[in-house]
C-alpha cells in the first residue's frame, strides 16, 4: 500500500477526506472550469488546433495530474505560452501545412506527446534541477517578450484582417500597414471585448470574465448577425468524448526536425507550472518534488496526445484562481474536467457563433498582465549581470523567437556567471580595533593591518577560471609590500569548492612564496574541502601545520599576540 501511495499520491488524500475538503474542492473546481472552457478555446485557436483539441487537453492531463502530481491547487490545461510554441513548432517543421489542418492538427498532438516522453524522461531520470538553468531575469524577459509576441499574433483577428506570421517587428509592422483596411465591426467588437475584460478585472475581480465574454458576446454574435456581416466565429466543431488513437506518424525529418521544439517546450512548460507549484506548497507548508511534478505532467502530456490533446502545462491564472476559490485538494480537478467533458459531450453547438475577435481579447487581456517593466530598471539598481540577461533575453526573444530566446537567454546567463565567478572578489583583511573580527579594509579603514602578516579573503569558489587570478593576487600584494611578509593568510571562509587547476595553483602559490622566505598560511577551511586537499596530496604540500581554524589562530601561529578586546579579555581561543 505504501508504494501505491507513493506513486498515486491522491490516494493519501483520499484518507481522511472531509466534507469540508469536498466542498473546497467542489467549488474551486466548477469556478476553474467557467474559466478554463472558454481559456482552452483561446489557446486553441493561438496554437492554431480546433476547439474540441484543445478541451480534450483540458481533460485527459489534468485528469492524470490529479492522480500524480504533489501540488493541491494546480490547474493544468493549455497555457498562453506554450500554445504559441506548439504553433511556431508546426509552421517551422510543416510550413505548407494550414492552421486546424489534419497535418497541423496531427503534429500538434505528435508534438505534445514527444513534449510528455521528454518530461517523464527527465523527471525518471531526477533531472528536475535542470529548471534551474532557467534564472529569474531570464525567465522575466522571455515571458514579457512572449507575451507581446502572443498579443501581436491576435492583431489579425481583432482587426479582421489577414496579417504574415512572422518575428513581432515585421507582424507589428504588417498590422499598422493593414489598419485602413481592417474590417470596422470586427474592430468594434474587439475593443468592446477587451473593454469589458478591463473593467471587470477592476471592478468585479471574483468575477468569471472570461466566461461571462463567451456567454455575452455569442448572444450578440446571434442576434445581430455578426457571421453574416464578416465577423469570424468559431464554427461547429466535433463534439463528443476523446477517443484514444495512436498518432499518425509524419516522416523521419519532420519527427527529427519536432525534437529540439519538444525539449524546449518541455522546460518552458515545466517552468511555468513548478514556479506555481513550489510557490503555493511553500506556502502551504507541504512538499512539492519537482521530479514527480515532471513525471506527472509528463504522463499527461504523453496519455492526452493519445487521446487527440495538444500539449498542456500548469496553468499560473487559473492556479491562482482556484487557490482564491478555497481548493483543498488535487480533487479539484476532476470536477474541473467533468464540466469540460459535459461541455463536449452537450454543449459544444453553443460555441458554433462565438466571435473570434472575443478569444483574442480574451488572450490579449490575460498575457498583458505577464509583461513586466518594472523588473529591469529594479536589477539595474543592483545587478547589472541579471538586467544585461533579461535585456539580452527580450530582445533577441522578439527577434527571433521563443525557442531562440530562450535558449539565447540561458546561455548568456552562463556566461555572465562564468565571467563573474573568474573575476572573483579578492579583498585584503584588517582586524577591527576592540574585536576579533577581520574585514576588508577597504569597507573598514579603522581596521588595523599588521606589518607582517598579509590576509587575503576570497570570495568565491577556486576553479580552473579563476585559480589564475589568486596567484596574481598573491603575488601582488607580495610585491606591494614594503618588506618580505612572514606569511600570507588565505582565509576559506567563502571557499566552497577547489578543482585540479586550483590545487595545483594552491601548490605553485606555496612553492613560490616559500622560495621568497614567505610563508603559506589557510584559515577557515571547511571539512570536505580538508579531504579533498588531503586526497590530492596538496594538504602535505602545504603541510598540515599550515592549516587553521580560524583567521586569529593562523596570526597567532606567528608568535603575535592578539589584542584585548573592548571588554579587556583575550578572545576566547587564546583563553587559559
Amino acid at each position: 500500500m505504501t508504494w501505491l501511495k507513493q506513486l498515486f499520491p491522491v490516494l493519501g488524500v483520499l484518507r481522511g477526506y472531509t466534507r469540508e475538503d469536498l466542498r473546497g474542492d467542489a467549488q474551486a473546481g466548477l469556478t476553474v472550469a467557467v474559466m478554463i472552457i472558454p481559456q482552452a478555446i483561446a489557446y486553441g485557436l493561438l496554437a492554431g488546433v480546433p476547439p474540441q483539441v484543445a478541451l480534450y487537453a483540458s481533460v485527459v492531463p489534468m485528469t492524470l495530474y490529479l492522480m500524480l502530481g504533489t501540488c493541491r491547487e494546480l490547474s493544468v490545461g493549455p497555457a498562453a505560452l506554450i500554445s504559441l510554441m506548439s504553433a511556431q513548432a508546426v509552421q517551422m517543421v510543416a510550413p505548407e501545412a494550414a492552421e486546424a489542418s489534419e497535418l497541423w492538427v496531427a503534429l500538434a498532438v505528435l508534438l505534445a506527446m514527444m513534449v510528455g516522453a521528454v518530461q517523464l524522461g527527465l523527471g525518471v531520470m531526477r533531472l528536475g534541477i535542470m529548471v534551474n538553468l532557467l534564472s529569474r531575469p531570464v525567465v522575466n524577459g522571455f515571458m514579457s517578450a512572449a507575451a507581446l509576441i502572443i498579443a501581436a499574433s491576435q492583431l489579425s483577428l481583432a482587426l479582421g484582417v489577414s496579417i504574415p506570421q512572422g518575428d513581432f517587428f515585421h507582424v507589428l509592422g504588417d498590422a499598422i500597414w493593414a489598419l485602413p483596411n481592417a474590417h470596422p465591426l470586427t474592430v468594434g467588437v474587439s475593443i468592446a471585448c477587451i473593454s469589458v475584460l478591463i473593467l471587470l478585472k477592476k471592478f468585479a475581480p471574483k468575477a468569471p470574465a472570461a466566461f461571462l465574454l463567451v456567454v455575452v458576446s455569442t448572444i450578440a454574435s446571434v442576434a445581430l448577425g455578426f457571421e453574416a456581416k464578416g465577423v469570424t466565429v468559431v464554427g461547429a466543431f466535433d463534439s463528443g468524448l476523446p477517443t484514444p488513437m495512436l498518432p499518425v506518424l509524419p516522416s523521419t525529418d519532420m519527427l527529427k526536425a519536432l525534437m529540439p521544439h519538444a525539449v524546449a517546450i518541455a522546460l518552458v512548460g515545466f517552468m511555468e507550472s513548478i514556479s506555481v507549484a513550489k510557490t503555493y506548497g511553500f506556502k502551504h507548508r507541504y512538499d512539492v518534488d519537482a521530479n514527480r511534478e515532471f513525471a506527472a505532467i509528463g504522463i499527461g502530456n504523453l496519455v492526452g496526445g493519445l487521446f487527440g490533446a495538444y500539449v498542456s502545462t500548469g496553468n499560473i491564472s487559473r492556479t491562482v484562481v482556484a487557490a482564491q476559490a478555497g481548493v483543498r485538494t488535487q480533487l479539484a480537478a476532476g470536477f474541473t474536467a467533468s464540466v469540460v467533458l459535459l461541455t463536449l459531450m452537450w454543449f459544444a453547438p453553443a460555441f458554433t457563433y462565438l466571435p473570434k475577435p472575443a478569444l483574442a481579447a480574451i488572450i490579449m487581456v490575460a498575457v498583458a498582465g505577464i509583461i513586466d517593466f518594472r523588473e529591469p530598471l529594479r536589477l539595474l539598481r543592483f545587478r547589472n549581470y541579471d538586467a544585461f540577461a533579461l535585456g539580452v533575453t527580450f530582445i533577441l526573444t522578439l527577434l527571433f523567437g521563443v525557442e531562440i530566446g530562450i535558449l539565447s537567454g540561458i546561455a548568456t546567463s552562463i556566461a555572465l556567471h562564468l565571467h563573474h565567478t573568474s573575476t572573483p572578489h579578492i579583498a585584503t583583511l584588517g582586524r577591527v580595533p576592540g574585536t576579533t573580527h577581520y574585514r576588508d579594509i577597504r569597507r573598514h579603514p579603522d581596521a588595523r593591518i599588521d606589518p607582517d602578516v598579509i590576509i587575503l579573503r576570497i570570495d568565491e569558489s577556486l576553479y580552473f577560471a579563476n585559480a589564475p587570478v589568486l596567484k596574481d593576487a598573491v603575488e601582488h600584494a607580495s610585491n606591494e609590500h614594503p618588506d618580505v611578509p612572514e606569511g600570507i593568510i588565505l582565509d576559506f571562509i567563502a571557499v566552497n569548492d577547489l578543482d585540479a587547476t586550483a590545487l595545483e595553483v594552491l601548490e605553485q602559490i606555496a612553492d613560490e612564496l616559500h622560495e621568497a622566505g614567505t610563508a603559506l598560511l589557510i584559515a577557515e577551511l571547511s571539512g570536505p574541502l580538508h579531504d579533498i586537499m588531503e586526497a590530492s596530496g596538496t594538504l602535505d604540500h602545504i603541510g598540515e601545520e599550515c592549516i587553521f581554524h580560524s583567521i586569529e589562530e593562523a596570526v597567532h601561529s606567528f608568535g603575535l599576540q592578539p589584542e584585548p578586546t573592548e571588554e579587556g579579555e583575550l578572545p576566547i581561543e587564546f583563553r587559559a
